[in-house]
């Protein structure tokens, strides 16, 4: 651990000198004839941590870059967090007068896997912020002027708040954003809220849960054939499409499993990709699944049905005399979100309608997958809501400023109103 601090503290005068960018960018805009619409300090510097968040590569081993700057955050209001052996960085800021032991927990994850080296270079116009991976960041940025509101006693709180910046992805298979909670039992909340970019006013009431596989394919290379070896004229052999023969054969068979007789759950191919160099028959291909359903049960049966079948259909073409090398098959399960329980937080969603509805903020409730799932099983009240209008697109995230402010305001109350239930 200590040799991660070390890597931390080295990377602080470089993230120093690259967020500095982004607030001059602010100032220009300030500067300039119109005003930002974001409409207090407070939203400005909410934004302007998540358009320097957002310059910042991602995502990389434990985000120990954007880590950095989350930690010199902190220390500047004179916050000590903990850091677990996966990264996360946990932050408990206690009440002048709690309740009890437990607290309310925050969270949101520090990564994007939409960062560019160009897109996320973030702008400003009168309306909107822009960049790739923007979205993604703005929860991480809302703990911080969380942190900030209640130890400069802007916010008061009846209960220690708890705030999680998870270094990896909310919906990693092993679990490993929640550590520091499920590890620790002083840190287990008596409820807990997600922090998320985009969809201000939107709360998935009916959770679904998903698995995301990835199934990668490669035919092994003859071992008479050298690296400094002139290959490109070398004769396609008939079984040189077996790649793409399998991929596809793969992906029809499970396109054609009826996976329970409640259309509960549902198969959807996100990416199926096969390539090689110039002039050459495709060596490897990628098959990207995604799984979903209300039935953990069937979930988990359907996961385990395309992981068996994938790997049948390698086994398949290896056993075919004329295929050639033989393909070599890997599944890899990159992203898992339990269904969550719908009947252990009727109180703490009533609380969050209670106040949005005194916000002016117009709720939505919603079916999908929520990784606030992953608490709500272990028995800890969970919602997951959202803090800013606006919207993905392909190259790059663009914000609604003015709506920034509403989420803000959305958050700080919510730790109000709960910190003062009896």
């Amino acid at each position: 651990m200590n040799i991660f601090f070390r890597v931390i503290n080295k990377l602080i005068p470089y993230i120093n000198t690259l967020s500095g960018k982004a607030a001059k960018a602010l100032d220009r805009g300030r500067g300039a004839s119109f005003s930002l619409k974001a409409s207090s300090p407070l939203a400005d510097r909410l934004l302007v941590d998540s358009l320097r968040l957002t310059e910042i590569p991602s995502p990389t081993h434990q985000e120990e870059q954007r880590a950095a700057f989350i930690l010199e955050r902190l220390g500047n209001l004179g916050i000590s967090p903990q850091m677990d052996d996966h990264g996360n960085i946990l932050v408990r800021i206690p009440a002048r007068t709690p309740q009890d032991n437990q607290a309310l927990l925050l969270f949101s994850d520090m990564g994007s896997n939409h960062w560019h080296p160009l897109d996320s270079l973030t702008r400003l116009d009168s309306r909107y912020a822009k960049g790739a991976g923007l979205a993604d960041i703005l929860g991480c940025a809302a703990l911080l002027s969380v942190a900030e509101s209640l130890t400069e006693n802007r916010l008061q709180s009846g209960r220690d708040v708890v705030l999680l910046f998870a270094a990896g992805s909310l919906d990693d298979p092993e679990g490993k954003a929640f550590f520091s909670i499920s590890d620790n039992p002083s840190h287990f909340p008596c409820a807990a809220i997600g922090i998320r970019g985009l969809y201000l006013g939107s709360v998935v009431t009916n959770t679904q849960g998903i698995y995301r596989i990835r199934v990668s394919m490669g035919r092994e290379q003859a071992d008479t054939v050298k690296d400094d070896e002139e290959t490109a004229d070398i004769p396609v052999s008939p079984g040189a499409n077996q790649v793409v023969d399998t991929l596809i054969s793969t992906a029809r068979k499970l396109s054609g499993i009826t996976w329970d007789s409640k259309g509960t759950t549902h198969f959807y191919i996100r990416r199926i990709e096969a390539g090689t160099g110039f002039g050459r028959a495709p060596q490897e291909g990628i098959l990207e699944i995604e799984l979903e359903s209300s039935d953990g049960a069937q979930l988990e049966m359907a996961m385990n049905t395309v992981v068996a079948t994938a790997r049948a259909s390698a086994q398949a073409s290896a056993e075919n005399p004329k295929a050639g090398p033989a393909i070599k098959t890997e599944v890899n399960i990159t992203s898992f979100i339990p269904v969550g329980e719908q009947n252990n937080n009727p109180e703490l969603f009533k609380t969050i309608r209670s106040v949005m509805k005194d916000l002016r903020i117009r709720l939505r409730e919603e079916n999908g997958a929520d990784p606030s799932a992953i608490l709500s099983n272990r028995g800890i009240p969970s919602f997951s809501i959202g803090i800013a209008r606006g919207w993905e697109g392909l190259n790059t995230d663009t914000i609604d400023i003015a709506s920034i402010e509403k989420g803000r305001q959305l958050i700080e109350a919510l730790i109000t109103r709960m910190g003062a239930n009896e």
